[in-house]
């Protein structure tokens, strides 16, 4: 996938829900920069090398592709839902089903929210 700056999204996170109503994104972006928003406020932080060939990785992992698009208990109150945009597929799930490689990947991307 060639790099080709701020505007070629390889990733994008939503958070929702909880009990507190959060509403956060984050956006891996081609030039190795994050968006993150949180209720609507904007911010830009630059990754470094290793860490923009980390989230590469998880992305190319092959185990993603057998990630199913919705995991969602529709039973259970209060979960944050996440929902993924990448490799020109949407995932959603809450985390109450194991898929490791999509929670390496939701946890590396964590680690941008913003308040972390």
């Amino acid at each position: 996938m060639p790099v080709t700056g701020p505007k070629q999204k390889l990733v994008t996170m939503t958070v929702t829900g909880g009990f507190a109503g959060v509403n956060q994104k984050v956006v891996l972006r081609g030039d190795g920069s994050v968006l993150t928003e949180d209720k609507g406020d904007p911010a830009v932080r630059r990754t470094s090398a290793a860490q923009f060939k980390e989230l590469r990785t998880l992305l190319g992992d092959p185990a993603l592709a057998d990630v199913p698009e919705f995991t969602i208990n529709t039973g259970a109150a209060d979960m944050f839902q996440y929902a993924l945009q990448f490799n020109g597929r949407t995932v959603m799930t809450d985390r109450s089903a194991e898929q490791p490689a999509l929670d390496r990947l939701i946890d590396a991307l964590s680690e941008w929210l913003p308040g972390r």
